[in-house]
């Protein structure tokens, strides 16, 4: 639709329409197994990381990347479909290739620096690398999103403190939950000092004849040692992007995913999820994928049972139930009917 003009789509999906990542997920299933066919399991073997139709492909030798790259575009011919030339190019993440280091991806820019022993990062193996992966926020990105948020002061130039507030905090809150779990500390604060000076300038603007002292005093506020707080008398506060903390992702196990029916694994990293419901899902969550006799870690070999805590079979408050090893279970049991032999 434009404006009141409707284009049938006669082929294909509309450009952003919520169903083309699905459909790229179906159609380019199956490109890990394509690059790294033909490899010992002992051999270094290419990473492809995916999001609908962006992808990236990680190895240490460009003539692997080469033969990958090879691979991709002969099963993309059979859809056809192509590796855009102007999209696709080859990049080094720790030295100069090309006058390039390190790329951007999914508006995150990820590069590699040379340090020293005590900040190295380590191999599978333990070994020291002698240099670390840093991951924050792009520039482009960092730079659309101030532009963002000017243009959104912008709009609201004769609107109410409280309604700029209300329509800045969820872009604030959007972008830094996306950016949480990289190295994006520096770059929140820069980006606070940055939506700080936008709002400063809207208060000049809406009142061009007021002190810089009278403006401060009516739209900023001072709590314990923050001294430029945006916001009302009412108590509706602007939300800082260094208010987000910074939580680590840890990747997702191979080919892992929430539907494969594996709830000590995804109780764990979840939590919520429409097959996390059952009473076995739930005491996982509640003990942190532990034992609730012996105190030890599941294993994805271990036989998981549920038992009752006040061994009243009827009574199935979720509260009463635990998670418990087979060999546990039994060995419960077996103590609670030698308690009940030498009670007699």
């Amino acid at each position: 639709m434009e404006g009141i003009d409707l284009t049938p789509t006669e082929k294909g999906t509309p450009q952003g329409g919520v169903i083309s990542p699905l459909l790229a997920n179906i159609a380019l299933h199956g490109m890990e197994e394509a690059i790294t066919k033909g490899y010992k399991r002992s051999e270094e073997q290419p990473a492809l990381i995916r999001y609908a139709d962006d992808f990236v492909v990680l190895h240490s030798d460009k003539g692997k990347i080469d033969q990958a790259t090879d691979a991709l575009t002969a099963q993309l011919a059979d859809m056809g479909l192509i590796l855009s030339p102007t999209k696709t190019r080859v990049t080094h993440t720790l030295i100069p290739y090309q006058e390039n280091v390190g790329f951007d991806f999914l508006g995150f820019s990820i590069r590699q620096f040379p340090v020293g022993k005590t900040h190295t990062g380590k191999s599978t193996h333990g070994q020291p690398l002698g240099f670390k992966t840093v991951i924050k926020p792009s520039k482009e990105s960092i730079k659309r999103h101030v532009r963002q948020t000017k243009g959104r002061i912008r709009q609201l130039r004769s609107r109410p403190q409280w309604q700029v507030i209300k329509e800045l905090n969820p872009v604030i809150r959007g972008w830094s939950n996306y950016y949480k779990t990289v190295t994006s500390s520096k770059i929140f604060s820069g980006c606070d000092n940055v939506v700080n000076a936008q709002l400063r300038r809207w208060s000049k603007m809406r009142h061009p004849h007021k002190g810089s002292q009278w403006i401060r005093k009516k739209y900023w506020r001072t709590e314990g040692n923050r001294h430029w707080v945006f916001a009302t008398p009412e108590g509706a506060k602007l939300r800082l992007h260094s208010d987000t903390r910074i939580q680590r992702h840890v990747k997702v196990r191979g080919e892992a995913s929430p539907y494969d029916g594996h709830l000590l694994y995804w109780s764990q990293r979840l939590k919520t999820h429409p097959l996390l419901t059952g009473p076995l899902a739930k005491a996982l969550q509640r003990q942190n994928g532990r034992c609730g006799w012996c105190g030890l870690l599941f294993t994805d070999e271990d036989l998981i049972e549920i038992d009752h805590r006040d061994r009243n079979r009827n009574n199935n408050a979720p509260t009463n139930l635990f998670a418990l090893h087979r060999h546990c279970h039994d060995e419960r049991h077996a103590k609670d009917a030698e308690d009940r032999y030498q009670s007699q």
